[in-house]
C-alpha cells in the first residue's frame, strides 16, 4: 500500500495500492462549475479556505467561456445536491490531464451520470487557459498538502488494522487501486464512492473530523469484492436466500437484485461491528437486519470462529458461505419486522431506497420478474410508464420482461431506451449486458463485445454483473466454450 501526497510510501498490502492524493482534474472541474453557479453550502465556507479562493479568482479573470459553462450547468443541474455534485465526480474521474482533459475510455463506455456532461469537456479546457487554473493549482496546492497530511495517518493507522484482521498475504491483489481523493471546492460534509474497472475510489470534500468509517467501509469493499467473484459458485447455491430480503422496503434495490452484492455488504457490515465493538452490538445487528441486511446476524456469530482460527479471510471466507443454510436463516427472520423505507440510513456508497407509491409499484413489478410472472410484471411497469414515460426501473423492467419472453427486438428497443435516460448503474451496467447478449443470439458477435465492453467499466460494483461481463467478453453468449477456454 502506498499513499501518495506529500507522505511517505508505506508498506504494501495484500490489497495492491492505496493513494491518498489530489486530483487535479477534480480540482479544475469544480473551479469552473462553482464559478458557473455550483452554490451548494456555500453559506458555510471560510473566506480563507480553497473554495471560496478558488471562485474569487475565477470569477475576477472573467473567462469569455463562463457564460457557456454557466449555461451547462443550469441545463444539467438534477436538482438534488448530492447527485448534481456527484455527476461532477463522476466525470472527473474518467479526465486525462489538463490543459486537454481528454476522455480516458470511449463516450460510449463513459457510466451514465458521466455521459451526460461529456460535452463539458471542451468548454472545460478552454476555461483552464482563459481562467489560467495551472496558477491556481499551484497557489493551492499547499492547502491540499496540509489536508492530505492530516488525513494520512488516520487512514493509515485503520487501513493497517482493517488488513490485520482480515490477514489477507502480500500481494493477494497487486494490480487494484484504492484511491482517496479531496475535494474541498464541494459542499462540506460529502463522500462519493465509485467503483471503475479495477479502481476504487472515495472522494470527499470538507469535514469537521475525518470521516474514517467511510473510508474503512470502501475499503473493506476493495479487499472482499473480488472474493465475492472468486467463490461464485458457492454463493449462487445460497441465491434462493435472495427472496428473504426483497420484501424489505428500506433495502436499496442494488441489493435486491445482486445476492453477492448483498452477501458482501451483510459481512461489510458484520466486520465493523466485530472491530468498533459496540457496547449492545445486538441492538445494531437488528437494526441492520430489519433495514434487510438478513445475512449480518450469521456473518456477525460466524466471524467469532474466524477470530479463533488463524486462517486467512481469504482462505476462510468458502467454508463460511457454505456454512450459510437457507432453513436456518429462514428460522432467524421469522419473528424480523423490516423497517419502512426511508426510516433508516443507507449503507455506504449506495442510495436509500426511494419512498411512495410509484416505487413500490416498481418494487412489485420486479417481485413479478422473480416469481416468472412476466405477464403481471408487463402491466405493473406500463402502468408506471403511463404516468411517466422516462422511468429507467419502469423501461428495464420492460426489456427484462420481453427478453424472457422470447421478444428480442422489443428487448432491445426498450433497453437503449433504458440507457437513453439510466442513471442508475446498475440498470445501465445490466442494460448493455442483456443487448450484449441478444447480440449475441442474433450472430453480431462485433456489436456484442462492445456492449460487454461498456458494462464492464461499472460491473464491478456488481458481481453477479462482473462474471456475466467477463462471461460474454470470453465466448459468445448462448455457445459452449471450449475446453480449456
Amino acid at each position: 500500500m502506498f499513499l501518495v501526497g506529500g507522505v511517505p510510501a508505506l508498506a504494501q498490502t495484500g490489497g495492491g495500492s492505496v493513494n491518498l492524493v489530489p486530483s487535479e482534474p477534480l480540482f479544475d472541474v469544480f473551479a469552473a462549475i462553482n464559478a458557473a453557479g455550483y452554490d451548494a453550502g456555500l453559506g458555510t465556507e471560510s473566506p480563507s479556505g480553497p473554495r471560496l479562493q478558488a471562485r474569487d479568482w475565477c470569477l475576477r479573470r472573467n473567462p469569455a467561456v463562463l457564460p457557456a459553462i454557466a449555461k451547462f450547468y443550469q441545463q444539467q443541474n438534477v436538482g438534488d445536491p448530492a447527485a448534481n455534485f456527484g455527476q461532477y465526480v463522476s466525470l472527473a474521474l474518467f479526465l486525462g490531464p489538463p490543459p486537454d482533459f481528454k476522455l480516458t475510455v470511449a463516450d460510449s463506455d463513459l457510466p451514465p451520470d458521466a455521459a451526460a456532461l461529456k460535452d463539458i469537456v471542451p468548454l472545460l479546457a478552454q476555461f483552464y487557459r482563459q481562467a489560467d487554473l495551472q496558477q491556481l493549482w499551484t497557489r493551492l496546492q499547499p492547502e491540499y498538502d496540509r489536508r492530505v497530511a492530516e488525513l494520512s495517518e488516520p487512514v493509515r493507522h485503520t487501513l493497517a488494522i482493517t488488513d490485520a484482521y482480515l490477514r489477507f498475504p502480500s500481494g493477494a491483489y497487486l494490480g487494484r487501486t484504492y484511491n482517496i481523493d479531496l475535494c474541498p471546492l464541494g459542499a462540506a460534509e460529502q463522500v462519493q464512492a465509485r467503483i471503475y474497472g479495477e479502481n476504487y475510489y472515495v472522494v470527499l470534500t470538507r469535514f469537521a473530523e475525518p470521516p474514517i468509517k467511510e473510508i474503512r467501509h470502501q475499503y473493506l469493499h476493495f479487499l472482499l469484492d473480488p472474493l465475492a467473484v472468486k467463490y461464485a459458485f458457492e454463493l449462487h447455491q445460497k441465491e434462493p436466500l435472495a427472496a428473504l430480503a426483497r420484501p424489505a422496503p428500506a433495502l436499496a434495490a442494488d441489493f435486491k437484485e445482486d445476492f453477492s452484492l448483498l452477501t458482501t455488504e451483510c459481512l461489510i457490515r458484520a466486520i465493523e461491528l466485530r472491530m468498533d465493538k459496540p457496547a449492545r452490538p445486538q441492538e445494531a445487528i437488528d437494526t441492520l437486519t430489519r433495514q434487510g441486511l438478513i445475512l449480518v446476524p450469521y456473518f456477525y456469530g460466524v466471524l467469532s470462529g474466524y477470530e479463533a482460527q488463524a486462517s486467512a479471510m481469504g482462505v476462510f471466507y468458502r467454508q463460511m458461505i457454505l456454512g450459510i443454510t437457507l432453513k436456518t436463516e429462514r428460522q432467524r427472520l421469522a419473528n424480523i419486522k423490516f423497517a419502512a423505507a426511508g426510516s433508516l440510513p443507507a449503507p455506504p456508497g449506495h442510495a436509500a431506497a426511494p419512498v411512495g407509491p410509484q416505487e413500490a409499484q416498481l418494487d412489485q413489478g420486479d417481485n413479478l420478474i422473480y416469481a416468472g410472472k412476466y405477464a403481471e410484471a408487463k402491466a405493473v411497469f406500463a402502468d408506471v410508464l403511463a404516468a411517466d414515460a422516462r422511468n429507467e426501473r419502469a423501461l428495464f423492467g420492460m426489456a427484462v420482461v420481453a427478453s424472457n419472453t422470447r421478444k428480442p427486438d422489443t428487448a432491445e428497443d426498450y433497453f437503449k431506451q433504458t440507457l437513453q435516460v439510466a442513471r442508475s448503474l446498475r440498470i445501465a451496467t445490466w442494460s448493455h449486458i442483456y443487448l450484449g447478449r441478444l447480440y449475441d443470439l442474433e450472430s453480431m458477435r462485433k456489436q456484442a463485445l462492445a456492449q460487454y465492453q461498456a458494462a464492464a467499466v461499472t460491473a464491478t460494483a456488481f458481481p453477479d454483473a462482473f462474471r456475466a461481463v467477463q462471461s460474454g467478453l470470453a465466448h459468445p453468449f448462448g455457445s459452449t466454450p471450449q475446453p480449456g477456454k
